[in-house]
């Protein structure tokens, strides 16, 4: 399949059709996600008079099914399992000639490999991937995206250190990939009430420094720990909240009950639904990862207006401004991390300053309205359309 570069530079553009254009977005499931939700906000959020959205679903319905159908998109949950692939590409095949698009847009590994595996035998839509993180952990992933590359035209990625990680260690094509990153609707976060404190058993006074994320080895919150006992031990009015689950949990909080240091200033709040509150009742963000992709949570405290101290990973380094809207520190340093996490704390007038420059950023860049632009213009480019806002 041309790739994306040659395909957006060399063709022909045609008026718009009478009609909307069939697209559809495949994603290998509809759980409450990053990925997920940016779907249900490109869905939803699309010219109605340009195109014609459904939904393939590799999985069975989840949560995010709802807000699909309510905006009167078709959605269709297969309900494969991906350990049979077979399965999975026979079962895409037919929905695909069901829904008869022109383009597939995919989201995620499994959706990705299926999407470009079936379109072939449906009718031969235009296919655009997904790439969402930097796979370290997967190097199969990397594999089969490359050996498949020619068969879509290209994928969009999440942010520019996504593109370059897969250039570099994935090997894929630099002409068949594109950033496109996340957005963020900060009217939504405006809306959220600050979380009460003391519900939470922390002093009005403390300084709240705030993690949410999965408890597992890639979100490093283990060096987060270990900072944060560096950290208590020069300021013992500083506390950490812990907002998500994984499989870590278990250990590392029974590390911090058991630590003499820790046991007192650090809070395990499990799965929350009410995070833009958090980030509102919290003075600062900390996201420690050791890889990601883009974060949608830095996005958030970011239009929340709160600083954020991250990592120099993939996308939080696209995304932080080190000496204007937070910190970047090396992944897996707890000394430096201590040392960022001490020194935002210094400094009150300096964290509001930064957080009113994230938000300025988050607007000028990270809007869902630009995000489906661009998504529409790529869109439009692959099919040879004639596009104007």
């Amino acid at each position: 399949m041309q790739s994306l570069a040659r395909r957006r530079t060399s063709t022909s553009r045609i008026h718009w059709p009478d009609e909307p254009v069939p697209i559809t977005l495949v994603i290998t499931d509809l759980d409450v996600g990053g990925a997920e939700r940016a779907l249900v906000a490109l869905a939803t959020g699309l010219e109605p008079r340009r195109w014609r959205p459904s939904v393939i679903n590799l999985s069975g319905p989840g949560a995010l099914v709802e807000p699909l159908e309510a905006a009167g998109i078709s959605v269709e949950s297969l309900d494969v399992n991906r350990r049979r692939p077979v399965q999975v590409i026979a079962r895409l095949i037919s929905a695909l000639r069901r829904s008869k698009p022109r383009l597939v847009q995919s989201f995620l590994f499994h959706a990705n490999l299926a999407s470009k595996l079936a379109a072939p035998w449906a009718g031969s839509p235009w296919v655009v991937g997904g790439l969402r993180v930097a796979e370290r952990q997967k190097g199969w992933h990397l594999t089969l995206d490359r050996l498949t590359g020619s068969l879509s035209t290209g994928a969009v990625c999440v942010s520019a250190g996504v593109r370059r990680f897969s250039i570099e260690f994935g090997g894929l094509d630099p002409d068949r990939l594109v950033v496109i990153p996340n957005a963020v609707d900060g009217t939504a976060i405006d809306c959220a009430f600050a979380v009460d404190r003391p519900s939470l058993g922390i002093p009005p006074d403390t300084f709240l420094t705030l993690y949410v994320g999965r408890l597992d080895p890639q979100k490093g919150v283990e060096f987060l720990l270990e900072a944060a006992a560096k950290v208590i031990e020069t300021r013992s009015d500083w506390d950490l909240v812990l907002v998500g689950d994984g499989p870590l949990r278990p250990h590392l909080q029974a590390r911090t009950e058991t630590h003499p240091t820790l046991r007192d200033h650090v809070h395990w709040l499990g799965r929350r639904d009410d995070v833009p509150g958090l980030l509102k009742a919290a003075d600062l963000l900390v996201l420690p990862s050791l890889w990601e992709g883009m974060p949608n949570v830095v996005l958030e405290a970011m239009a929340a207006r709160r600083a954020v101290i991250g990592t120099r990973v993939e996308g939080t380094e696209d995304l932080v401004i080190p000496g204007r809207t937070g910190w970047l520190v090396p992944a897996a340093d707890p000394q430096a991390l201590a040392g960022a996490l001490l020194e935002a704390a210094s400094d009150r007038d300096r964290l509001r300053r930064f957080g009113e420059a994230a938000r300025d950023r988050v607007e000028a860049s990270f809007t869902p309205a630009r995000v489906v632009e661009a998504y529409e213009r790529l869109w439009a480019e692959v099919l040879g359309l004639e596009f104007s806002p």
